[in-house]
C-alpha cells in the first residue's frame, strides 16, 4: 500500500491484494489513483486488466477505505478466481 498526503489529504494512492500462489506472487487486484480518477483495476495471470471499476464521485481517501474493505470481505474470492485462471492459462 503506497499511500501520499497533503495536509491530511490523499492525493495519490496504491492498494494492492498480493497472493502467494505456488512459490510464486501474484498481483491480482489493485485500487489506484492513476488516470485522474480512483478505480479498481481487475488483473489476469499476464498482469493485464480485464475489468477496470470507476469511482468517479468518491474522493481518493473514501476508496483507499473502500479498497481495504473490498480486499478484507473478498480476499477468498479474489485468490480463489485467480487460482482458477492460473489452471486454465
Amino acid at each position: 500500500m503506497q499511500i501520499r498526503t497533503d495536509r491530511g489529504e490523499v492525493i495519490s494512492f496504491t492498494v494492492k491484494l498480493l497472493c502467494d500462489i505456488g512459490g510464486q506472487r501474484y498481483e491480482v487486484v489493485r485500487f489506484d489513483s492513476a488516470h485522474d480518477y480512483p478505480h479498481k483495476d481487475i488483473l489476469d495471470t499476464a498482469g493485464n486488466v480485464v475489468r477496470k471499476v470507476w469511482y468517479y464521485y468518491f474522493s481518493n481517501s473514501e476508496v483507499v477505505t473502500l479498497a481495504i474493505a473490498d480486499i478484507k470481505e473478498h480476499y477468498e474470492f479474489y485468490r480463489e478466481r485467480y487460482t482458477k485462471w492460473l489452471k486454465t492459462n
